[in-house]
């Protein structure tokens, strides 16, 4: 279990290398996380779950009564536990941030180019809106988005996330719900909310509802009953906000498997396709350490990752 955690934080490691090295502005604070029992009986699973990672040598804190309204005040709220590990960033400014990083390195990057088909063999062919390209090795970075052009359609179940964002709240609407030490926020249901303040102001918050469309369909981006269960979702959260404005509302499409565990490696007959699949909502992070993994299995390595 240790070893499983050290891999997600080595993805956290790789953000923060990013961040310092190529000056890549996205947003990062490292302000841990904590998880949030919305009942007595989630309150117990939460003191399981600390004394479980206090065994695995990982710090955690319980906190209720005093201690959790000092760091968020919700009537919701009965208990959570305190993680320094993790942090919050935007995830959009990452990506155009890691663009140019790689474009300096010789890579080339075509956008907007939509894949219709890929034959896999040898030597792959990949048919594209623009054209047709070969390639001896492929890497499929696709997650959820891949059973949709065929691969692991019996493994992978695409189901689809939505999130909003507030306007930008006033000094005193912060004051009223705490979080001075903006930490990202995830509550213990199956459907769970998982929420951040933003660099400007907000409340960015996702979860509620993670449809699945017929025939593996993508997200539309826009699901009116998952935003409405979102929307009622915040102010449920902290009603003193009640009145706040939604501006922002998208989804997008993740990938699932029946045990919530990601895959990463190779296969094919050449053994010249490599693979991150099914990061079960926790992309963010593990793209991050997929990345790595595929690079050393490309390169022949053999690493603590690998």
């Amino acid at each position: 279990g240790r070893r499983a955690f050290d891999a997600s934080l080595y993805g956290i490691g790789q953000i923060k290398q990013l961040v310092a090295e190529h000056g890549i502005q996205c947003d990062f604070e490292e302000n841990g996380m904590l998880e949030a029992a919305l009942d007595e009986e989630q309150a117990r699973q939460l003191v399981q779950h600390g004394a479980t990672y206090k065994a695995m040598g990982l710090d955690a804190t319980l906190l209720q009564g005093k201690d959790l309204e000092a760091e968020i005040r919700s009537p919701r709220y009965v208990a959570a536990l305190k993680f320094p590990y993790g942090g919050i960033l935007n995830p959009a400014k990452l990506a155009r941030g890691m663009k140019p990083v790689v474009e300096h390195a010789g890579v080339e990057v075509r956008e907007r180019t939509v894949v219709l088909r890929v034959t896999p063999g040898k030597v792959h062919r990949v048919e594209t809106e623009m054209g047709e390209i070969s390639a001896p090795v492929l890497v499929l970075g696709l997650n959820g988005y891949a059973p949709r052009l065929g691969f692991f359609r019996d493994r992978v179940l695409p189901l689809c996330s939505y999130v909003i964002a507030t306007e930008p709240l006033t000094a005193a609407q912060w004051a009223s719900i705490g979080w001075q030490h903006r930490q990202g926020i995830a509550d213990m249901r199956v459907l769970f909310d998982y929420q951040r303040p933003t660099a400007d102001g907000r409340i960015v918050i996702g979860g509620s509802d993670a449809p699945y469309f017929a025939d593996d369909a993508l997200s539309s981006g826009n699901y009116k009953p998952a935003l409405d269960a979102l929307t009622a979702s915040l102010f449920t959260t902290f009603p003193q906000l009640e009145g706040v404005q939604i501006d922002h509302a998208w989804g997008g499409t993740m990938g699932f498997t029946a045990d919530f565990t990601p895959s990463v490696g190779v296969m094919g007959d050449d053994k010249n396709i490599f693979y991150g699949v099914a990061y079960n909502g926790e992309g963010v992070a593990f793209s991050q350490t997929a990345g790595r993994i595929i690079a050393d299995l490309m390169a022949g390595a053999e690493t603590e990752l690998t």
